[in-house]
């Protein structure tokens, strides 16, 4: 009889790992789907180390997010915020820039006083996600996350409904 529970057991452990990577593959279609369906090109570029997402996580103590044409700037110094936005980049690798996405801002991550990393940030309808770069040169690229995609689509919206409303506007 222990042999019979054992045997369920270990078939029951193998359809649930086989459920939640069928679920990880369509999370990762979908993300990659968010992505520009125009086509794409220069070198494919690899996404971000794990090792320097880790080190972002565990020891990043500001963000700084500068936008090209948003009436605004944004930075965070408390972990739980900085966490979240760390969240954004999915560990999908996106692959090539395609062609017609142009960066809205770029994030800048620091540990203590130093800036450490920058990514040029991507978002419109087509292009959602993140480039990271030494200066201009593409070094590591990710598609962005969901909740990702949900954060910059309420802020945007609420940049643009304060834009809307403020005098001589």
């Amino acid at each position: 009889m222990q042999r019979f529970q054992i045997l369920v057991f270990i078939v029951c452990l193998v359809f649930t790992y086989s459920c939640n990577n069928e679920k990880g593959q369509k999370q990762q279609k979908q993300q990659k789907a968010n992505t520009s369906q125009v086509e794409a090109t220069g070198p494919e570029i690899p996404g971000a180390p794990q090792e320097l997402m880790v080190k972002l996580w565990n020891e990043c103590t500001y963000l700084d997010y500068i936008f090209h044409n948003l009436p605004f700037s944004m930075s965070q110094d408390e972990q739980p915020s900085i966490r979240a936005n760390l969240n954004y980049i999915s560990t999908v690798p996106l692959g090539r820039i395609p062609s017609n996405c142009k960066p809205i801002g770029r994030q800048f991550f620091h540990i203590g006083g130093d800036i450490v990393a920058e990514a040029n940030v991507y978002y419109d309808r087509d292009c959602k996600f993140y480039v990271f770069v030494d200066g201009e040169k593409p070094l590591y690229a990710n598609v962005m996350s969901q909740e990702g995609d949900n954060f910059f689509s309420s802020m945007i919206a609420q940049a643009i409904q304060a834009t809307q409303g403020a005098p001589g506007q």
